[in-house]
């Protein structure tokens, strides 16, 4: 006969078999578990370092790891450090709850939300300055402003440049310098300005130059002064390639910058390229825009060296303006050939004007050549070396888009309604290499 445990509740006489035990003992573990868990509660306190600025304190007791702030203004920090004290600007008047979250080793959770209110509208101007330790004549800034606003400016040098997030400043001499950004809200100015040392004078300085990428380091292009494009949609032109952010297809390396079409199977497309642009970073009305370039070559192949108007996201093409500096469409009989053209709305209707100039021998894949515009309220004409060969006069009212802001683009299309498509005779890869770019103004 089995053994039966047995226990005395009251005056019943129970018989317990050893799975009732273990039973018992685990929900006596479990219970023990749950009173032995220390507890916890959420709360924090704050205070206004200024009207719209303020500092929270963490006020929670007992035994949790980590903390959830969420501010109420779209701005959450997750922290595990309890002395921390966040600060967070709100920029807008209104009503804000903010929540702080614990939870604990267990995953247990506790939460306390408490109301804050901020009076008024304000901003929080403020901008980082770091001079490029590679090219210490080169002011590296970013606008890390809070608060809405309607458009801002850096302020140097007697230079202005609007709605450049990040943006490259020159100071061609040794001293220290002041840069101002301002910010612009309801026509009313935020400003706030810092200073910064140069060490030393720049030994190339040419007194007209305002802006110059050199690529005189390595790996992708320098973010601070180029975007590069994304995507395979034909832009505008029926291309074939899609272009990529990879080293593959754009790589500075060896003081120059190669863009490379490849002949590749990448996001739909046969041909993978690179289209860099420094829209939102540099942008630049009137002077003097050149670029040392050796071009690729091969039917279907289709460089370029060219500008759009800084207002394209308000206005769209052909409103905005273009101006082609350089394009160049690979083919028997084609390659030795550059073209400038530029693009503009007249009346509702695309237009445009260009013209083109050839080399008295080989094709401009054989060695690097300086391709430029002088541009000025009058007129724009564009040169290969010292031969000049496009005039377009831009003084009438109906050339007023070439009388704004412009960005520049380098890019390597394949195939599209100018050049046709690549065929057996196409090389690749095929690469476009860029020595240096310089803006000039006067």
């Amino acid at each position: 006969m089995k053994q039966k445990a047995e226990t005395i509740i009251g005056n019943v006489v129970c018989r317990l078999t050893p799975a009732m035990l273990i039973a018992l003992l685990l929900l006596s573990i479990i219970s023990c578990k749950k009173n032995d868990e220390p507890d916890f509660k959420a709360d924090f306190s704050f205070e206004p370092l200024s009207e719209n600025l303020i500092r929270f304190t963490n006020k929670s007791t007992g035994e949790y790891y980590w903390m959830v702030w969420n501010f109420g203004n779209g701005v959450i920090d997750t922290i595990t450090d309890k002395n921390i004290h966040p600060e967070t600007f709100y920029s807008l008047a209104g009503s804000y709850d903010v929540t702080l979250q614990l939870t604990n080793f267990s995953g247990t959770s506790r939460s306390v939300t408490k109301k804050i209110s901020i009076a008024k509208d304000e901003l929080m101007v403020d901008f980082t300055a770091i001079v490029d330790p590679a090219n210490p004549n080169y002011v590296l800034l970013k606008n890390t402003t809070l608060g809405q606003y309607n458009s801002f400016e850096w302020r140097y040098r007697g230079l202005e440049f609007q709605n450049q997030t990040e943006h490259t400043a020159y100071f061609p001499y040794a001293g220290n310098f002041n840069i101002s950004l301002v910010i612009f809200l309801n026509n009313i100015e935020f400003s706030t300005t810092k200073s910064v040392t140069i060490a030393s004078d720049d030994p190339n300085y040419d007194p007209n130059l305002i802006w110059a990428e050199e690529f005189n380091y390595t790996g992708l292009p320098d973010p601070a002064k180029w975007n590069s494009e994304i995507g395979g949609t034909g832009w505008g032109n029926n291309e074939l390639q899609y272009y990529t952010d990879r080293e593959n297809n754009a790589y500075v390396g060896d003081g120059v910058l190669t863009i490379t079409a490849r002949e590749e199977q990448f996001g739909g497309r046969n041909y993978t390229s690179a289209r860099l642009t420094t829209q939102g970073k540099f942008d630049v009305k009137y002077g003097r825009i050149e670029a040392r370039i050796k071009l690729p070559y091969g039917q279907g192949i289709w460089p370029a060296f060219w500008m759009l108007g800084a207002n394209f996201n308000q206005v769209g093409w052909p409103t905005c303006g273009e101006i082609d500096i350089m394009e160049m469409v690979g083919g028997a009989n084609r390659e030795n050939t550059c073209h400038a053209t530029i693009h503009w709305n007249n009346n509702g209707q695309h237009a445009n004007y260009g013209l083109s100039h050839t080399l008295p021998s080989g094709i401009f894949a054989d060695n690097f050549h300086i391709f430029g515009i002088r541009w000025n309220s009058q007129g724009i004409r564009a040169y290969v070396g010292d031969i000049e060969y496009f005039t377009a006069d831009i003084s009438p009212a109906g050339f007023n888009a070439f009388k704004n802001n412009f960005f520049m683009i380098l890019n390597i299309a394949v195939g599209g309604n100018w050049p046709g498509s690549p065929d057996e005779t196409t090389v690749f890869p095929q690469t476009m290499q860029v020595d240096w770019i310089r803006v000039y103004q006067e």
